[in-house]
């Protein structure tokens, strides 16, 4: 995993979490002017999550990770859950706050055992 920003051959910074072995960025396509789909994206190494104890999801491996694309203008990292074939992602700005709300409810439910 890279820990510092870093200029890659076509001059395009790439975030700290960015995993250069899984980083599809690709700015030199865009030089031309946008185009859809063209720019690739920044993608973080995965984290391995154990679901297996959720209910109703397959006992296949669970991962996350990070993707931003490359535009010319400032792009909205997201978060991905995959479990199985199914995907779940938002824009880590909207991640944060649910994810410290299931905290919460886990925090209170691990309280009231004791």
């Amino acid at each position: 995993m890279i820990t510092n920003p870093t200029e890659t051959p076509c001059g395009a910074t790439h975030p700290a979490w960015c995993d250069r072995t899984r980083c599809t960025a690709n700015p030199a396509r865009q030089a031309n002017g946008y185009r859809p789909g063209e720019g690739g994206q920044h993608r973080s190494a995965p984290v391995r999550l154990d679901l297996t104890c959720a209910f109703p999801l397959p006992a296949n491996a669970s991962e996350a990770y990070l993707t931003e694309a490359v535009a010319p203008w400032p792009c909205s990292t997201y978060l991905h859950i995959r479990t199985g074939e199914d995907e779940v992602f938002m824009p880590v700005e909207y991640a944060a706050p649910v994810l410290s709300a299931l905290m919460m409810l886990a925090a209170a439910a691990e309280a009231a055992r004791w």
